[in-house]
């Protein structure tokens, strides 16, 4: 549109956006609008490797746990005879995490996970084959909880083995009967819910997110909602059982038990995620709630004083999910999942991992809504939760795509007034550099409103430290020629 100021585009803000929603990740050729854990790569893939897949027999289970123990067996049995300040006990050895090397895969460690899923994922013996997949997936977590992952290698190894799960199970989906699909599916959710993913909700999500794949059809759906509860179930059991434990005893464990792989710990993987955009790369195909995990770098002193200083200051208020344990605002609860876990109590860590959880599991709520065909319910879910960030950007997302600007306008009111310092998180900053005032700002251009679009460039120049100044000096320009 030529806007009487040569080339200049009155609406280039509009378009651009649009242009985003429709050509970017948040547009679907699959289903009616955009997911967060489900990406068209896993079917691809799945179908891809169908030509690898034969009806061939699969390791016994006990053999595959053999096969994934020995080589981790070996690698602490090398911790235990080189770090001066382990212990032996009766279960096995301990060493203060401290003093532990930091793990890399060079070291061989899973090299056994990788012979297990390698025999299973070229194998049509479904039960066989997944059974494998789930005893990998439960001992490589465990692994990866006991050894000092600072590099998040052995994290980034678990991420990529629960793609390789998630697309087998979509191919089981595809080729096994539903009676099969139900009992593997059931087998990979029986992992999730266990403890070893509890700690670490966003990961123990994309496992459940399995289900998605039964999600698609009829007769199968009803095991992705199945999954879907156990999950939540298992969370809410952990939580209530870890509040009725003294607040003030911590896992305070700096020594790890490695004297065995099947040994009882709690991991380090825990408290990492939180939620952030989507890649495209198969690796992060379940993840618009990944991408952001972090590491801690706090020390210990000032670790452990930043979480009693969260658990004096809510003082003696009960929670009736943790059985009277301290309520803990998101905030706190914030702040608690940046730390080591070794400095939190079992009551901070049930909290901080129930929040980590309630968040996670809302991307995987949508997208059943949404894969189910219940388009309605999918935007209404959005809308509904729209303090959380990509949950907000996805139903602005929805509105930009069917061009409606005046309810997009009121959406925008209802972020900014129950959220005020709400980001966007699904749109990159050349797109929102003003992020939803952008967003304000593509819809007021769209309905040519141009008396709020001047006041708001205005303001704009009235800031000293606006980067823009020569953008929204053409664009006041622009609409107040427009209005004359």
């Amino acid at each position: 549109m030529d806007s009487g100021q040569g080339s200049f585009n009155r609406r280039q803000d509009a378009d651009d956006l649009t242009d985003y929603v429709n050509n970017g990740w948040l547009s679907s050729n699959e289903f009616d609008g955009p997911t967060f854990l489900w990406n068209h790569m896993i079917r691809e893939a799945s179908r891809e490797g169908s030509d690898q897949r034969n009806d061939v027999p699969v390791a016994n289970l006990s053999d595959a746990d053999t096969v994934i123990n020995m080589p981790m067996q070996w690698y602490f049995d090398a911790l235990a005879s080189m770090v001066p300040t382990a212990e032996r006990t009766d279960t096995g050895v301990e060493i203060p995490r401290i003093d532990m090397p930091t793990f890399s895969l060079d070291s061989q460690a899973l090299s056994g996970v990788d012979a297990v899923v390698g025999n299973a994922v070229i194998s049509t013996r479904w039960l066989d084959a997944v059974g494998n997949l789930a005893k990998a997936v439960e001992m490589t977590a465990r692994f990866v909880g006991n050894v000092a992952d600072r590099d998040n290698e052995g994290f980034d190894y678990l991420k990529d083995l629960i793609q390789t799960v998630r697309v087998y199970m979509d191919a089981v989906v595809c080729n096994a009967d539903p009676m099969t699909g139900e009992q593997a599916l059931r087998m990979i959710t029986q992992v999730a819910c266990n403890e070893d993913f509890r700690l670490n909700a966003m990961q123990m999500v994309e496992l459940l997110s399995c289900g998605l794949s039964f999600a698609q059809w009829d007769d199968t759906r009803m095991f992705a909602y199945d999954a879907l509860n156990k999950g939540i179930a298992a969370m809410r059991d952990f939580a209530a059982k870890s509040g009725n434990g003294d607040a003030s005893s911590t896992t305070g464990d700096t020594m790890n038990s490695v004297g065995s792989i099947d040994s009882d710990v709690t991991g380090d993987t825990g408290a990492r995620d939180a939620t952030a955009t989507q890649s495209h790369d198969l690796r992060d195909t379940s993840s618009d709630a990944d991408s952001a995990h972090s590491t801690n770098s706090t020390d210990a002193a000032d670790g452990a004083d930043t979480a009693n200083s969260i658990t004096h200051s809510t003082g003696a208020a009960g929670d009736s999910t943790t059985g009277g344990s301290p309520t803990l605002s998101p905030e706190e609860l914030n702040d608690l999942a940046m730390l080591d876990p070794s400095f939190l109590s079992k009551q901070q860590l049930a909290q901080t991992a129930q929040n980590q959880f309630d968040h996670a599991v809302q991307f995987l709520r949508h997208d059943l809504m949404r894969i189910s065909g219940d388009a309605e319910e999918a935007d209404r879910f959005l809308r509904d939760n729209h303090t959380s960030e990509p949950l907000a950007d996805a139903y602005a997302a929805r509105l930009i795509a069917a061009e409606r600007w005046q309810d997009l306008l009121n959406f925008v009111d209802l972020v900014e007034r129950d959220a005020p310092n709400q980001c966007t998180v699904m749109f990159p900053e050349e797109v929102v550099p003003y992020e939803w005032e952008s967003i304000r700002e593509a819809a007021l251009e769209a309905l040519g409103r141009g008396g709020e679009l001047v006041a708001m460039y205005q303001e704009r120049l009235d800031d000293t430290y606006d980067p823009n100044t020569e953008l929204n000096r053409m664009k006041l320009q622009a609409w107040t020629q427009a209005k004359e």
